[in-house]
């Protein structure tokens, strides 16, 4: 069992999992917590015996923060004092067994802890604390407190524990939550070695196929050693206690030049040329820690002890986000990485994700999960944790999500539904319940097995965990919650409803015509309702909130989202569609959704290729569609994505046939230097009178893992 659990000194039961009204004194009585601490005339705060320069330094911070957040100057005091006063004994002690410790006798509340971030994140808890019952100290600003003031002791499940999201990088509140700043924790983070090379990168070029590639960088060459070493001495200095990650590039191949290849490296294998170079890193610095990353080419182990400074940051994007049981075959195979690993190192790093990297704004109910997949790791060897989230972008519930990772990387043991009621009751006092009922709901139906994508697109979040009749009820609420609100909630929540109008557009355009679409038909046309403006009006003021310019990974604009909305949907040269509602089959057989989605007469928007698209990944297919009855003469109309970017390019050659007789060939040729998505169309005049069916076969592009994307097939008299 790990030692993350708090436990109390004299009764010894474990308290993990409780958050409760909380006694000051150990074994006394429920009491008004309203009279405890406004009892005496404020805090005195002071340090213990042979105190240390940090122990005065700590003390000093935790009187000048206290006293900043008191309505009287004279109710903080330091050091001594002739009044009648809460005495708090503040001491930094390394060889605590535990990593913090509080103590309660009588008036005095001794606090320990065996390093500095657990010192910072231990006084924050006693703020908030005594600012809940001490209406002189004003904590409102602090996130809920996790543990209570009696004797307890405890320590941090994880040596790091770093969440890459708005609120995880706001550098006033990591400590606070008891996080690492990720800003200021590592040298050089994940693939970012390029940067420190910089106008020298050309000389570090690796050998692949025996050909210098510029994709890859060579890890045996000595002008790699000392440009890191040069970067670390000027940039960083050789004391402190830095983080550097060195890595390859995010490419499957190794240098396999003279060099590496004497060390041991493949075609697809870096790990014995990388792990060389962090050896003599780790001896050449052994203040600073050295990482590498097992992903791509550095997944095999090396058959290398690691020393005391170097470790490994292992990825877990093949470990699917799904509840953990035992039973899952990805499962073992990552634990059987782990262990693999233990046997090197005893620094394992876990780079996991919160985050569905396609839609920052819809919310992704990942605790629960998170929570099981902490004890895993924790189990299976893991010191650390990066929660690989938004960064710096918005992401629905954020805020709520990172106060509760940050209580579970601290503790995992404690109870995900009660840290979220905790955090919305402090919040969002006019909206508490009905953020929280519906919150839990998400998170609870992602429990009964199904799997979290963190590149997905709407359709697979309602098929995971997004109910469209639950969704549309809540986002329909929102506007009455946002009115009635008062303050810092009321821009809480019209932040949230901005957001989740993105949500709202993207379920419509899923929908099409149906009863949670963005239209309504009529005959063989359809008509956006009037709700439609209202949504996109809605999303246009992102622009009063930080953080809220893209909704991805790939920095895709909400802006430009807007616009294409306006364009191909709103506008659409999509008028009367006989083809409306016809369902086609095709040949090799693909998902039904996919070719429904087909004759709706919605369009998908080109640089956003997840909704309103059906995807054909292999080079050649037909559709079919059943026109028995139309016999009408017009044009048939075909639009394609190209979008390079993401491997989506128009099919080089298409052939329509009717009643199985060639009517046209069609060629086309792409243009790759698309950067944002286009949509390219194809029209052709056809007879249908007496036609029982049309077929449209579609060669793709010859290129390496191309894909076709298709939105529209319509027939327009």
């Amino acid at each position: 069992m790990h030692r993350s659990i708090f436990h109390s000194d004299k009764l010894c039961p474990l308290l993990a999992g409780m958050i409760c009204v909380c006694c000051l004194l150990s074994g006394c009585h429920m009491q008004a917590r309203t009279e405890i601490f406004a009892s005496k005339e404020g805090y005195l705060i002071t340090i213990g015996e042979d105190p240390t320069d940090k122990d005065t330094r700590w003390a000093k911070y935790l009187y000048e923060h206290l006293k900043k957040r008191a309505n009287d100057d004279e109710m903080v005091a330091f050091g001594v004092s002739e009044k009648e006063m809460w005495r708090v004994i503040i001491r930094i002690d390394p060889t605590l067994q535990e990593g913090f410790r509080i103590a309660i006798k009588g008036s005095e509340i001794e606090l320990t802890a065996a390093d500095d971030r657990q010192m910072l994140w231990l006084q924050y808890q006693l703020i908030k604390k005594i600012s809940k019952e001490d209406p002189r100290i004003n904590g409102s600003d602090l996130p809920p407190a996790i543990i209570n003031l009696t004797d307890t002791c405890g320590t941090f499940a994880f040596d790091y524990q770093s969440i890459y999201s708005p609120s995880g990088l706001n550098p006033d509140y990591t400590g606070v939550m008891g996080l690492n700043n990720f800003d200021d924790s590592w040298g050089i983070w994940g693939h970012n070695l390029r940067k420190v090379l910089g106008d020298n990168v050309d000389k570090v070029y690796a050998t692949i196929h025996g050909k210098t590639d510029d994709s890859q960088l060579c890890f045996s060459s000595e002008e790699m050693y000392r440009q890191i070493e040069s970067y670390i001495v000027d940039n960083i200095g050789e004391k402190g206690s830095s983080r550097f990650v060195i890595a390859p590039d995010d490419t499957p191949y190794a240098c396999t030049c003279a060099s590496c290849t004497a060390m041991g490296n493949t075609e697809k294998n870096a790990t014995p040329a990388v792990t060389e170079l962090l050896l003599r890193l780790s001896q050449r610095f052994p203040k600073h820690s050295f990482f590498t990353i097992s992903y791509l080419s550095t997944k095999q182990v090396t058959d290398k002890q690691l020393p005391s400074n170097a470790g490994i940051i292992v990825s877990a994007i093949d470990f699917p986000l799904r509840r953990i049981d035992g039973k899952n075959a990805q499962e073992k195979k990552f634990m059987q990485q782990l262990n693999q690993w233990k046997k090197v190192s005893k620094n394992i790093y876990i780079w996991d994700y919160i985050n569905n990297f396609d839609d920052y704004l819809t919310p992704f109910p990942i605790l629960k999960i998170a929570q099981q997949r902490l004890r895993f790791f924790k189990q299976n060897g893991a010191s650390g944790i990066f929660f690989n989230g938004s960064g710096y972008s918005y992401s629905s519930f954020d805020a709520m999500r990172t106060f509760v990772l940050s209580a579970l990387l601290i503790n995992p043991e404690l109870p995900v539904e009660e840290l979220v009621r905790d955090y919305f009751n402090q919040e969002y006092p006019l909206s508490k319940k009905w953020l929280y009922d519906y919150y839990i709901n998400l998170e609870n139906s992602v429990q009964s097995g199904k799997k979290l994508g963190i590149y997905v697109g709407i359709a697979e979040l309602e098929q995971s965990f997004l109910n469209p009749e639950k969704f549309i009820k809540f986002y329909d609420e929102m506007g009455d919650y946002v009115s009635d609100a008062k303050g810092k909630e009321r821009k809480k929540l019209h932040e949230l409803q901005t957001a989740l109008s993105y949500t709202r557009l993207e379920m419509g355009r899923n929908h099409s015509y149906d009863p949670y679409g963005y239209a309504q038909r009529n005959g063989k046309q359809i008509q956006p309702t009037p709700q439609v403006r209202k949504w996109l009006t809605q999303l246009k003021e992102h622009h009063a909130f930080t953080g809220m310019e893209y909704y991805n990974e790939s920095a895709d604009e909400i802006d430009y989202y807007i616009k294409e909305w306006e364009q191909y949907i709103l506008a659409s040269d999509i008028k009367k569609n006989l083809f409306l509602g016809i369902m086609p089959s095709s040949t090799p057989p693909t998902d039904k959704d996919g070719l429904k989605r087909l004759t709706d007469s919605t369009h998908g928007l080109p640089d956003n290729y997840h909704c309103g698209w059906t995807t054909l990944p292999k080079e050649q297919y037909e559709i079919s569609l059943p026109v028995k009855g139309i016999n009408k003469t017009g044009n048939i109309y075909i639009s394609f994505l190209n979008l390079p970017r993401h491997r989506f390019y128009p099919p080089r050659q298409i052939e329509i046939s009717k009643d199985g007789a060639i009517y046209k060939t069609i060629n086309l040729e792409t243009d790759d230097s698309v950067e944002k998505g286009e949509l390219v169309k194809i029209t052709t005049p056809i007879d249908l009178n007496r036609a029982e069916l049309v077929s449209i076969k579609v060669m793709g592009a010859k290129k390496p893992r191309a894909q076709i994307g298709i939105d529209e097939i319509a027939f327009v008299p």
